[in-house]
């Protein structure tokens, strides 16, 4: 068990540096869309050698449907994590944001998995709330970027939740944990394929959504590295580790995530946290402590 808490751990170190990681390719010239897809696209091809080592099918006609939805969530999750940063809001902030998770999954957990809501957990609510409206700062707005971007974040950090349920649902059912991770990204990959041309039309914005190739090959080497450092290794942990460990619990450890993010905004980015940041950020993340405490 031991080792699954530690699988838990370094995935979770690992996963800061998926934001820093977009905000680097978008200052590259790459659109939301192609960070979002490419990624999943590289984690899917790194999924296959071991599929094959194991002589593994990844999904059958039982878990299609579980898969197509599963995907689907990460589909926008992909678009909405990085989201925030494509509209102005800083690394530090969005890492916050999405880190209401804990506090969405304890909802869930109510709703699929009839857990009760203890007081404390109503308790970690409400200071989420108050967490997340500090950072916000509405009277503000302007300081961390647009609505748009700080929406984006809320809703990944709901995805967010809804993504870590069902890799215990994947857990539960024993599934093999790269069976999980090749089909997550493959479905995700897809829906976001299906999705573009409906988005394209929306959304006239080439930063947000635009598929192209035309990179210099030494930008297609940083990004297969990002894919396999910061996206495939840290999916296989977790996947793997999240087969013995209760959602909730790995929903707190996650919490590393966004502290090695923020920290990389501030080294690398020089974003740096202001007092009502911090104290809106340690509110989000004692709430996250407090919801699963038990």
């Amino acid at each position: 068990m031991e080792k699954d808490y530690w699988q838990i751990i370094v995935s979770a170190i690992i996963f800061g540096l998926i934001i820093p990681g977009g905000q680097f390719f978008f200052d590259l010239g790459f659109s939301l869309y192609e960070v979002s897809t490419y990624s999943l696209l590289f984690i899917f091809i790194l999924t296959i050698p071991f599929l094959i080592i194991k002589k593994s099918i990844p999904f059958n006609k039982n878990n299609f449907i579980f898969f197509v939805i599963y995907g689907f969530i990460g589909a926008l999750l992909q678009l909405t994590q990085f989201g925030g940063m494509i509209f102005g809001t800083p690394v530090a902030i969005v890492a916050m944001l999405i880190y209401t998770q804990p506090i969405w999954t304890t909802i869930f957990g109510r709703i699929f998995f009839n857990e009760e809501i203890h007081k404390m957990k109503l308790i970690a609510v409400m200071v989420a709330l108050v967490g997340t409206f500090i950072v916000i700062s509405p009277w503000k707005i302007s300081s961390i970027g647009n609505i748009q971007g700080v929406l984006s974040a809320l809703l990944a950090g709901i995805f967010l939740s809804l993504w870590v349920i069902f890799a215990r649902k994947t857990g539960i059912n024993k599934e093999y944990f790269m069976n999980t991770l090749s089909t997550y990204s493959l479905f995700s990959l897809i829906w976001l394929l299906i999705l573009f041309p409906l988005l394209a039309k929306l959304i006239q914005n080439e930063s947000i959504v635009r598929l192209s190739y035309d990179f210099p090959s030494i930008y297609w080497v940083y990004f297969i590295l990002f894919s396999f450092i910061a996206a495939f290794l840290p999916n296989s942990l977790f996947y793997k580790g999240i087969q013995k460990i209760e959602a909730s619990k790995a929903g707190i450890i996650l919490l590393l995530e966004p502290v090695v993010a923020s920290l990389i905004g501030i080294i690398i980015f020089s974003q740096f946290i202001n007092s009502v940041i911090f104290l809106g950020g340690g509110l989000i993340i004692l709430s996250n402590y407090l919801a699963i405490k038990e």
